[in-house]
């Protein structure tokens, strides 16, 4: 991309609307907004005199009138606002026109802003431009999409959080310290002669920097789980509950419930906020020998979404815990499971003691799907398996503070690796070169620029951005 272009898209999502905005950024952006808006006399209802736009507009100031075509005529009435560069978005100066919310008109209103002298932008354009011009970090940046695609509050806090920079903050303290400690190694390599001496803090310096690192990389999992959301299957042989759970968790008659095994025939999904994290709710058809065809099709199906699931809840009937549901407990080997044990309103005494002797080590929660005993606690017990803490305990308060994405997880690991290796060579017995140190600590620092994008190469860049929605 080249920052000489000036770029426009529609910037609202497509179809009907109060309200559609176009929006171009770039070196042209006032000599188009000149060419594709005439302002409305003061007064007037519609556009009715040209103006010296790029002469008398002023910024952050919404103008009505008229959005023509490069034959003056009139495509639609609505607003222009414009923003100086770099007190934008983008950095660059930037127009945005708002018009009736209709895709018609607003693609009338987008070719005539091409026609004056922009090119359509690419996915996420407007915001790899904020990244390129230093108005947000790679990181930040990132979060954009974040605050877009959010389900529930706290992923929306997390994203926001991410997105004002809590994240980053974290990370850029981290290299700070590191860039110091490198500094003193480094003059002692430079000025032998001057005897400076190592810092006896450089080995408590690098352990702190690792603990660190470790406390980010250990909130993987709750921050990936408020980002992405969980995919939960309920699984279990036919009648013990699977869809009465369903509707209780969603608190709707999602799933057909009958006392005739293999009602449920396909894979119900329906998405629920459970203790903040998104869930993605799965019912399956009951896993037994099928009785037709299009049973079977469905018994298939939950088989595939076995390997698919992050967590899988695995029904029984407390008052028929059978061999079939120990057969059908291998199907689940290895995944992340809960056995939830239903029925427990009629459950005879030394029920539960059965249970968990048969549960094959697995964390068992039990619950009654008909007079709601247990659900608390079945959510409970959810929110600990996706987020690996349980809910309700001292945990991260700064929700902005997450390691959401994979990509950060895995540049914190290789960063972690990097400064325990150079907090061993500094050890009083490991008589390692300081050099050696000093590899370790640049190798730590160039992964973690990665995350917020000082050494992030241009095919990080693309493989990010090509993620967002153009417009955007």
């Amino acid at each position: 991309m080249s920052l000489n272009d000036t770029i426009a898209a529609i910037s609202t999502p497509v179809g009907e609307g109060g309200i559609g905005i176009v929006r171009a950024s770039g070196p042209a952006a006032l000599g188009i907004a000149a060419a594709v808006f005439v302002p409305a006399a003061r007064g007037a209802k519609t556009g009715t005199r040209p103006v010296e736009l790029e002469l008398d507009i002023e910024e952050r100031r919404f103008y009505y009138g008229r959005v023509v075509d490069n034959n003056g005529g009139t495509l639609d009435n609505g607003l222009l606002v414009y923003m100086k560069g770099p007190a934008s978005y983008t950095g660059l100066d930037t127009i945005e026109l708002h018009c009736h919310g209709g895709a018609l008109v607003l693609k009338e209103v987008l070719a005539a802003v091409l026609a004056a002298g922009a090119r359509p932008a690419g996915p996420g354009e407007f915001t790899r431009l904020a990244f390129i011009n230093g108005k947000l970090d790679l990181a930040q940046a990132e979060a954009v999409i974040d605050v877009i695609r959010a389900e529930t509050a706290s992923a929306l806090a997390s994203a926001r959080g991410r997105l004002d920079g809590v994240f980053s903050s974290k990370v850029r303290k981290i290299c700070d310290g590191l860039v110091d400690m490198l500094a003193g190694i480094e003059a002692g390599l430079d000025f032998p002669e001057d005897e400076v001496s190592e810092d006896a803090g450089l080995g408590a310096g690098l352990i702190e920097a690792g603990s660190a690192l470790k406390r980010l990389i250990d909130t993987f999992e709750e921050g990936r789980s408020l980002r992405d959301g969980v995919r939960v299957l309920i699984l279990g042989r036919p009648n013990v509950g699977k869809s009465s759970l369903l509707n209780i968790l969603l608190q709707e008659e999602r799933a057909i419930v009958t006392p005739v095994p293999g009602t449920t025939r396909d894979v119900i999904e329906q998405s629920v906020n459970i203790r903040g994290i998104p869930i993605r709710l799965m019912d399956t058809a009951g896993l037994r020998e099928a009785l037709d065809p299009i049973e079977a099709v469905g018994v298939r199906m939950a088989r595939e979404r076995v390997a698919e699931a992050d967590l899988i809840l695995f029904v029984i009937d407390v008052t028929d815990f059978t061999r079939e549901d120990k057969e059908l407990l291998d199907i689940a080997e290895g995944r992340r499971l809960l056995i939830v044990a239903n029925k427990m309103d009629i459950a005879a005494p030394g029920t539960v003691e059965a249970v968990v002797k048969t549960a094959s080590g697995h964390k068992t929660v039990f619950i009654s799907a008909l007079t709601s005993e247990g659900i608390e606690g079945l959510k409970d017990a959810i929110y600990e398996a996706a987020a690996g803490r349980p809910f309700g305990t001292p945990g991260h308060a700064v929700l902005g503070e997450l390691t959401v994405s994979v990509r950060h997880r895995d540049a914190l690991t290789k960063a972690f690796e990097a400064v325990g290796r150079a907090a061993k060579a500094v050890e009083p017995d490991a008589k390692a070169p300081m050099e050696c140190v000093a590899a370790d600590i640049r190798a730590g620092l160039a992964v973690l620029g990665e995350i917020t994008g000082q050494t992030a190469t241009e095919d990080i860049l693309d493989r990010i951005f090509e993620k967002f929605c153009i417009g955007k």
